[in-house]
């Protein structure tokens, strides 16, 4: 896998940001950045904790539905935690509270649509799971590929260079590589250096927005590379 450093271009100066898609949301803002980051992780935390298909789905829309009507996320504090974090916690309370919406009418009127892909996210959800793992941790990792995925799209490359710099962050070895990609190994090695610096810059773009704090930012990227791995 490639270090921080080989990602990140070595570069250590990061400007001072605050959550700004969860600000900018809160505040009448563009809510689809942060629903196609966090919908699939929300829905396998509660294919995990037991629900079916149908069910995580209705409660994975009405979750989000409600978040925005709400404007619940306003009280998210970048001092207390990571906002996945503060994301799960509302689900939970969301979850306790359902019971009790369960016999009042279904919205209507100015509740949202969302366009929410869960055909794939229940196939996603067969392939990521894994016996044994937490709610917490599987909503976790799924946020982290879900970032890596939105990063991949961003990069200006062939689909098989791509693909080498996907397999590399997720730990793969060349020789790996040139057995997927058909790339020869040199130009394997080429286009993940070519590539690293680009997506490196890109990632980091996309995790300061969702540090409370520049110095949480070693940290958000640390989690990132484990779970991806």
């Amino acid at each position: 896998m490639g270090t921080d450093t080989e990602i990140l271009g070595g570069s250590k100066q990061f400007a001072k940001t605050s959550w700004f898609l969860v600000r900018s949301a809160g505040n009448g803002g563009d809510w689809d950045p942060l629903v196609r980051l966090y919908w699939k992780p929300l829905y396998f935390y509660l294919r995990r904790k037991g629900l079916d298909n149908e069910a995580a789905k209705d409660v994975v829309q009405d979750f989000i539905a409600s978040l925005i009507e709400r404007r619940s996320i306003e009280k998210a504090d970048p001092g207390r935690g990571r906002f996945r974090t503060f994301l799960l916690a509302a689900l939970d309370h969301f979850l306790t509270d359902r019971k009790r919406r369960e016999n009042r009418q279904k919205r209507g009127g100015g509740a949202p649509v969302l366009s929410l892909d869960f055909a794939v996210g229940e196939r996603d959800y067969g392939i990521e799971v894994e016996g044994g793992e937490t709610p917490e941790k599987l909503a976790c990792r799924a946020w982290a590929h879900e970032l890596l995925d939105q990063c991949l799209l961003e990069l200006t490359g062939e689909p098989a260079q791509i693909a080498a710099l996907r397999m590399r962050l997720k730990g793969a070895d060349y020789r790996q590589i040139c057995e997927h990609t058909r790339l020869s190994e040199s130009a394997a090695h080429l286009a993940v250096h070519r590539l690293s610096k680009s997506f490196g810059e890109i990632l980091g773009t996309r995790l300061r927005t969702l540090c409370g704090d520049p110095k949480d930012f070693d940290a958000e990227l640390g989690d990132f590379m484990e779970l991806i791995a």
